[in-house]
């Protein structure tokens, strides 16, 4: 990590540096949970794009690490785009746009994902790209094997609801993964295991500010039924209905 600052006034490095929320685990964890604080502190905002980190020694007293321990701390999230060294000017965060957020070991470094409005909406979007499509291949090529495990989740969520809302989100994820696995579509299948992590959050948002649970569940019972008697259209317009009801609740309290 290179010590130069020229272009950085050393003020702005003490207003970055945060406190430590607790150190890093000892032994072989250390490298793991250094690349999860660094990375919670860029994706929960306490650095932003275009902000250069403090100086490796502060880092390393603030972590409570190694020098080596950071610096491979800083190769792991420069690999994931979240920073760049540059010579004379130190590591800086760089522009989202370059971050890897498809890529659930990143998205797993959140903080609070349902505080990221941007990614929140942008998983809704993508959602709606994938989902619909992948619901109508469902009803095309699916097998009795296929509806059988979409009715086995769906089932799950009928038992979950309304007193269980963790069992109710497991079962809806799989629901969404029986379905795209339904598809027989490789790239889709790696598309859902991509946003896996983002899903669960958003599931865990909206499905604990439904205001009429019974609404949401009917509506996953229509993209089951319409996918079962192989209705594509119905399938596709089904899940887009699903869609809507997440993105209402989600914007009610965004």
């Amino acid at each position: 990590m290179a010590d130069g600052h020229a272009d950085a006034p050393a003020a702005k490095f003490i207003k970055l540096l945060p406190a430590p929320e607790g150190r890093p685990a000892s032994g072989g964890r250390i490298h793991d949970s250094v690349v999860r604080t660094m990375g919670a502190w860029i994706l929960g905002g306490r650095y932003n794009p275009g902000d250069v980190l403090p100086r490796e020694d502060d880092l390393t007293q603030s972590l409570g690490v190694s020098r080596t321990s950071l610096r491979e701390a800083v190769k792991v999230l420069c690999a994931k785009g979240l920073l760049e060294a540059r010579p004379r000017v130190g590591v800086r965060v760089r522009e989202r746009k370059h971050w890897r957020l498809l890529d659930p070991t990143v998205l797993d470094w959140h903080p609070d994902l349902t505080a990221d409005r941007e990614l929140i909406i942008g998983l809704i979007e993508t959602r709606r790209i994938i989902e619909p499509a992948a619901s109508e291949l469902a009803a095309r090529r699916g097998t009795a094997q296929d509806f059988d495990a979409i009715e086995t989740a769906y089932l799950g969520m009928e038992r979950a609801i309304p007193h269980d809302l963790a069992a109710c989100c497991e079962s809806d994820l799989a629901f969404h993964r029986a379905l795209v696995d339904a598809s027989h579509n490789i790239v889709l299948r790696n598309l859902i295991g991509a946003v896996e992590t983002a899903l669960r959050a958003s599931f865990l948002l909206t499905a604990s500010l439904m205001e009429n649970q019974a609404r949401t569940l009917s509506v996953h019972k229509a993209v089951l039924e319409s996918v079962r008697v192989r209705d594509t259209a119905g399938a596709r317009s089904a899940m887009n209905r699903l869609l809507d009801l997440a993105e209402e609740d989600y914007r009610r309290v965004a």
